[in-house]
């Protein structure tokens, strides 16, 4: 996998409030400013003039407020913090291409597929059309239900601030994704697609490899949550087949059944507890209202079952 190296400038002097204000630093700042979506953001608009005036130094301040900095209204040439965040809306830094193949992950290949689709890039200025379905941007799943979501199905909607902050260091992304991130804690419906809109531009894409990272973070949370449904609905067949004694391929299908909220989970796990076999899975998913109504989703479970 390899990297476009960023680019990130470097002031000359201080910018806002009673800064140095160098003319070609304030325009370098203002270009950032308007492209990292602050009109679309504030409904205020700023010009690429090289005067810091009050426009210039109130919308730096706000800023300074959405990355949860003190709101000086100055910026400092070491202040990376801050002009990493406006460089990557500005000029989306590292653009990961994946040049391996299909991307792998150590476990729960099927929902690694169902949860997104992959590309070179998808961002402005470098996208090449619009990709509904593309994971490595903040976006959602516009339904009431979801909340602002990253990667293969980390769903922030009933996280807290906390615990997104440190699932995304976990995960190796940067600290000031990780912050801008947890402002979507239990943000859910419309107000997440507002949120998409105002920040996503700031987060920018995150690595195939930040993105594998955290979703077998994530993975592992469904995988435990499947195992107690098949355990507590397994106890009612005879003589059941333990978890790990079933067919991995069934096993990793069922999790992702739970994913998207398998209502008929204990009829899955009947099937499987006795043993069934792939070709009843399939039937099984064929059937059920609910989990055919994704035909993306489900043609890729049955793909899987068929191999």
């Amino acid at each position: 996998m390899s990297y476009y190296n960023p680019r990130i400038y470097c002031l000359k002097g201080t910018i806002g409030s009673c800064g140095t204000n160098n003319p070609d630093d304030v325009k370098e700042i203002q270009k950032m400013i308007i492209n990292a979506g602050y009109q679309f953001s504030t409904g205020r608009t700023i010009r690429v003039d090289g005067v810091c005036g009050p426009e210039t130094e109130q919308a730096v301040i706000w800023y300074q407020r959405l990355l949860t900095l003190s709101p000086s209204g100055l910026v400092h040439p070491t202040d990376s913090f801050f002009m990493q965040a406006m460089e990557n809306a500005y000029s989306p830094g590292p653009r990961p291409q994946h040049t391996s193949g299909s991307l792998w992950v150590s476990e729960g290949q099927v929902t690694f597929d169902s949860q997104g689709i992959d590309y070179i890039t998808a961002v402005e200025p470098f996208r090449q059309q619009s990709y509904p379905s593309f994971s490595r941007i903040l976006h959602w799943p516009a339904k009431l239900s979801s909340g602002v979501t990253l990667g293969r199905g980390y769903d922030m909607g009933s996280r807290s601030s906390g615990e997104i902050t440190s699932t995304l260091r976990q995960a190796g992304i940067e600290e000031y994704k990780a912050v801008i991130c947890s402002k979507a804690s239990h943000l859910k419906g419309r107000q997440a697609g507002q949120f998409v809109k105002v920040y996503g531009s700031l987060i920018g894409e995150i690595t195939h490899s930040q993105q594998i990272r955290l979703f077998e973070i994530v993975y592992r949370e469904k995988l435990n949550y499947a195992k107690g449904v098949y355990s507590r609905n397994s106890r009612h067949v005879h003589n059941p087949l333990t978890w790990y004694k079933l067919d991995k391929i069934i096993r990793d299908v069922f999790v992702d059944t739970i994913y998207q909220g398998n209502r008929t989970a204990p009829e899955m796990v009947r099937i499987m507890a006795r043993g069934g076999s792939r070709s009843e899975i399939i039937q099984y998913l064929k059937n059920d209202l609910t989990l055919s109504r994704d035909l993306r989703r489900n043609e890729i479970r049955i793909r899987s079952l068929r191999k």
